[in-house]
């Protein structure tokens, strides 16, 4: 079933944005709003962007601010968490129990440890909150169907101290057991998000085995097994270990030689430096690009870094998902497009992109990299032959082409910017030519604001690049700055739609000038007044409470000279900010 709508993040010059759009029969998607979320640098900071019901969605940031929405554009910042460590927090949606999780490393008691909470989306109240056990990889997790929380841990990566297991978490008690699998966890880095398979539907794990090495060796070729392992979730059982794929030379771009009789040597017990074992146990498991199970049967897809791909067959429930068959080796190859095709992702979210395996229907596999490959899977049946090798066709896949009215186009895209070109951002001189044309602009404000926003770009010949932040901090110390300036912020203070004007989502037009004239010099604070009383506080208020008052109170509050000044500054501020 199609979705109605998508949530899906994009990355502009100086922010990220989130858009609700729909898909269309001709494979586009139209945008019904786009909305800023503040604070935010990288898509990379979105943790989670989901619908939990037919109209609401939540928006967990991996700096801890949680968001929740519906589709009529109202966004609000539910909660905000103090997140500390290295990778942020992460946040998991349970629509089934319509319950919405969290992980953040944290200051716990004076030290540094990590906490899960728990909300319900019923009415957002808090209803759980425990600290887990040592130092987890709080970036996965995995939803027991008896409700119960798994995270996954390498415990030590020495070589020869290594283990891998399972942490159990009881949501309602707090309680906490330690799972430990037979079997060693590979070293180095190991990226759960591509070496970890997780079924939610089933409650099993599908990861790599390096116990062992299964060897095939002539005079000319030396062969290794790849071999995984399929984890029972309930039990901790190995349910089955098998090779699914020998490397040889025709893998060599993948596993050098070299690399492959290191490994061969170390599981014959030969005497090698750690720190070299360690290394090719890296390199062989980071061949494995990534697993992903099957929503609709009982199989799993396994994906290598050469673009290989293998489909394994797994026996019911009732026969323990053993290992019932696999596919031919199968190898992509690019279909000769002659005619236009519909975009088969015009539905996938933005979360879905962060996968490099998605299922998109029982006879398409997306295979997303920094490409996206439609591959045509409707031909793949198990295969008794372990070498044997099958070429499927693809397609090319890309995101939805986006349509949007003209409204929407000058109010979100690049073409709705006010640019300024002078010759070089480095000289003083050419900083004040670009301040004029500015307030040229101003001075005819009707004929240069694009919808209703008046954001600026500033660059030069070379390339360099300045928003008006940053162009307005450059500026402001050089003589006769500050007065073009000050005619700006006039002209559009008497402008008489000013108070609908914004530079961004959530900035008021000339927000960066009016914050540098503030901090220059206190003879500026009357037009920071008549600004402050010509824009939307409501809507734009946020900024200068954050930045503009308390610059002004640290530079002019305190101090005897500046005492009356000051006062009547803050007698003449908005009622919403006065009593702020």
């Amino acid at each position: 079933m199609k979705p109605a709508y998508i949530l899906h993040i994009i990355s502009q010059t100086n922010s990220i944005e989130l858009q609700l759009l729909s898909p269309l029969p001709d494979g586009c998607n139209t945008l019904h709003w786009q909305l800023e979320l503040d604070g935010l640098r990288s898509e990379h900071d979105i943790s989670l962007a989901a619908f939990y019901n037919d109209d609401e969605f939540v928006v967990a940031t991996t700096t801890g601010l949680i968001y929740r929405g519906d589709i009529q554009g109202n966004l609000a910042l539910q909660t905000t968490l103090a997140v500390l460590g290295v990778y942020g927090g992460k946040g998991w949606l349970d629509k089934a129990r319509q319950e919405f999780w969290y992980a953040i490393t944290a200051e716990i008691d004076d030290e540094q440890g990590d906490r899960l909470y728990g909300w319900s989306l019923r009415d957002w109240s808090l209803f759980a909150e425990m600290q887990l056990p040592e130092y987890l990889d709080i970036q996965q997790l995995h939803r027991r169907s008896d409700g119960n929380f798994l995270f996954y841990q390498n415990r030590s990566r020495k070589l020869n101290k290594r283990s891998q297991g399972f942490w159990c978490i009881d949501p309602v008690t707090g309680t906490t057991d330690y799972h430990l699998l037979d079997s060693l966890p590979a070293t180095g880095s190991f990226k759960t998000q591509n070496m970890l398979g997780l079924c939610t539907d089933r409650d099993l794990a599908l990861l790599p085995f390096v116990d062992a090495l299964p060897c095939k060796e002539s005079d000319v070729d030396l062969q290794l097994g790849f071999q995984l392992q399929l984890i029972d979730l309930n039990s901790f059982n190995t349910l089955w270990v098998n090779t699914l794929r020998w490397y040889d030379n025709d893998t060599d771009q993948m596993l050098d030689s070299e690399t492959r009789q290191t490994l061969q040597a170390y599981f014959a017990d030969e005497d090698i430096d750690d720190d070299v074992v360690e290394d090719a146990l890296e390199e062989w498991v980071d061949t494995l690009k990534g697993i992903r199970f099957s929503e609709h049967e009982d199989a799993c897809w396994v994906c290598w870094t050469d673009g290989i791909l293998r489909k394994l067959y797994l026996s019911g429930s009732e026969q323990s998902y053993q290992l019932a068959g696999m596919s031919p080796l199968l190898k992509p190859t690019r279909l000769n497009q002659t005619r236009e095709r519909l975009n088969l992702l015009n539905q996938v979210a933005f979360n879905q992109y962060g996968y490099h395996l998605e299922m998109l229907n029982s006879e398409q596999l997306a295979v997303i990299n920094f490409d996206i490959k439609i591959v045509d899977i409707s031909e793949v049946k198990p295969c008794d032959n372990e070498i044997e090798q099958q070429i499927l066709s693809y397609q090319e896949g890309k995101q939805a082409e986006l349509e949007m009215s003209e409204a929407h186009r000058m109010a979100f895209t690049p073409d709705g910017i006010n640019v300024i070109s002078i010759d070089y951002l480095a000289l003083p001189e050419c900083l004040l030519e670009g301040l004029q044309q500015m307030q040229q602009r101003t001075a005819c404000l009707a004929e240069h604001i694009k919808g209703n926003r008046l954001e600026w770009l500033i660059e030069d010949k070379d390339g360099c690049k300045r928003p008006e932040a940053e162009f307005a901090a450059m500026a402001i110390k050089i003589p006769g700055a500050a007065e073009l300036m000050m005619q700006m912020v006039d002209n559009l203070c008497a402008f008489s739609d000013a108070d609908l004007l914004r530079s961004s989502q959530n900035k008021a037009a000339l927000s960066d000038v009016v914050l540098n004239l503030a901090g220059f010099n206190i003879d500026y604070l009357p037009l920071v007044n008549r600004y402050l009383n010509s824009i939307d506080i409501a809507r734009f208020g946020g900024f200068h409470l954050q930045y503009t008052l308390p610059l002004i109170q640290q530079k002019y509050g305190h101090k005897l000279l500046n005492k009356l000044k000051y006062r009547q500054f803050i007698k003449n501020l908005p009622t919403e900010l006065r009593t702020s």
